[in-house]
């Protein structure tokens, strides 16, 4: 097979699993939350599996599939980071087309030892139960930008579009057939509002101008695990070589996206570094180039200069342990907060030692009442799911947020059990309620509790209206044994800003 060709392979491989990425994530929702696998990349996604497992201690299901890329690597190198990674594949379509490539733009090969640094840092706090950097995982900010952002983005753009359509009646016909056929399968007529989705855009918005200094920085430099992957690259059967054919004209060294070629190395490269993109092979004209099996004379590549040390091992690891703890010490973490509600489920297991803050639970969320944590929960909780009553309250005809957890860290509960499972308590301010505060009549909170039995109760209460004459009213008690915190009281009151009935941590 021709060097161009093998290119094409690989770009058309890239657009298959960005492709197959995008549909499983469109195809989860909730009603079909773990319609397609909706979990399968971070499944495949050995660093978060390896981190889920020794930090949550527990068995994570599924943790096969990362074997297989654990596999895959040691087998043919860093073909995740050049061949299937999505995010990889994002980064490379909206970077900058460079005809050459130079160092001297580039930030020093240094640099390349930063992802071993958090790849450590991750390992490290997994260790001591800590997962409070995964959020670092390139899967992770994939879909927490694309659940948190660009979906909700594109949402409101074409919802927009349709109102704006909708004024000409000659296109109601067409309009009602694309809303009911494409728009309302796809978006399931709920516009998602996040309130870290600007965040997120832009810290997606910074990898890509990134791109501009260096082509394929977060890989280069950022990503732990490519610092996994490529550690393990060290003993790939199949590596890239040069024959004593090489003329040394360079051309291949301007064609590699990492800059791993090295002159001084007869333009040999660095297993480690290489994402086995196979672009070298296309500026070879003497066919020097190539990618052959070790065996039998196999041993482990080199270790060069900015691969970690021992002294770099020790280091990050007691740094890691350091923060673990001082994260651990927190009052957000030690005495908890009183709204960071969790989904349900999530308070019976060691809900931040296995979430890897992946956004799966807010993208199949109905009412979007699942937001990302920013500080509520302390610097170790940071993107951690909560519950926002007021934004959205938890279904009560909705389990999907523990049927997408890849992890566990939200128990996948049968609707009966998460029916009976209290996230939290309601609790009616006196001084706000309509009828206890105002003499308004008001039994809103009761009408919509979704418990068979009520768990708010009306009570009989005479106020004095402004003729002096005596009034009798109804007003709301909450029932503690009965309430499971799920806020619709809190999100049904009328009362503006802040709920004169809010739901608490239980």
């Amino acid at each position: 097979m021709s060097a161009r060709s093998w290119v094409r392979m690989r770009r058309a491989v890239q657009a298959v699993f960005l492709l197959l990425y995008l549909i499983l994530f469109v195809g989860a929702n909730s009603r079909y939350p773990h319609r397609f696998g909706a979990d399968l990349f971070t499944r495949f996604d050995p660093l978060l599996m390896i981190t889920a497992t020794v930090a949550g201690r527990v068995w994570v299901a599924g943790l096969w599939l990362a074997g297989l890329v654990l596999l895959l690597t040691l087998l043919f190198g860093r073909v995740w980071c050049g061949w299937l990674c999505p995010l990889g594949t994002l980064l490379e379509w909206l970077s900058p087309r460079r005809k050459t490539r130079s160092r001297r733009s580039a930030p020093p090969q240094g640099w390349r030892r930063i992802k071993y640094v958090i790849l450590f840092f991750l390992l490290t706090a997994a260790l001591l139960g800590s997962q409070s950097l995964i959020w670092l995982d390139p899967i992770t900010i994939l879909h927490r930008t694309v659940a948190t952002a660009f979906w909700p983005a594109l949402q409101y753009t074409v919802t927009e579009a349709e109102r704006f359509f909708y004024q000409f009646r000659f296109l109601w016909g067409p309009l009602d057939w694309i809303h009911h056929r494409v728009l309302y399968p796809l978006f399931q007529g709920v516009q998602p509002t996040f309130s870290l989705g600007l965040v997120m855009a832009l810290l997606f918005a910074g990898l890509v101008l990134l791109e501009r200094w260096a082509e394929r920085f977060w890989c280069r430099y950022l990503c732990p695990l490519g610092g996994l992957l490529g550690l393990l690259s060290k003993l790939a059967l199949l590596r890239r070589e040069v024959s004593e054919g090489c003329v040394e004209c360079a051309r291949c060294a301007q064609h590699c996206p990492t800059d791993t070629i090295d002159a001084s190395r007869h333009y040999q490269s660095d297993p480690a570094e290489c994402i086995v993109c196979v672009e070298c092979l296309i500026g070879c004209r003497v066919e020097a180039v190539g990618f052959r099996w070790q065996l039998p004379r196999w041993r482990m590549a080199e270790w060069r200069e900015y691969d970690p040390t021992r002294r770099t091992l020790l280091t990050a690891a007691g740094a890691s342990a350091v923060g673990a703890v001082l994260l651990a010490i927190e009052p957000g973490v030690t005495q908890g907060t009183a709204t960071l509600i969790r989904p349900p489920g999530a308070n019976l297991v060691d809900f931040s030692a296995r979430c890897i803050r992946c956004g799966a639970c807010l993208r199949v969320c109905p009412t979007q009442g699942l937001q990302p944590s920013l500080w509520e929960g302390g610097v170790a909780n940071l993107w951690t799911p909560r519950l926002v009553p007021r934004l959205g309250p938890c279904s009560f005809s909705c389990n999907a947020c523990g049927q997408v957890c890849p992890t566990g860290a939200i128990l996948r509960l049968s609707l009966a059990e998460k029916r009976s499972t209290a996230i939290g308590l309601a609790r009616v301010d006196r001084d706000r309620c309509l009828p206890w505060a105002y003499g308004v009549a008001c039994i809103v909170c009761e009408e919509v509790c979704p418990i068979a039995a009520k768990a708010i109760r009306l009570e009989e209460l005479e106020v004095q209206t402004v003729d002096g004459e005596t009034q009798r009213l109804q007003a709301p008690r909450v029932i503690k044994e009965r309430c499971i915190g799920c806020g619709l009281c809190e999100y049904q009151c009328p009362v503006s800003g802040e709920a004169a009935i809010r739901v608490f941590r239980s």
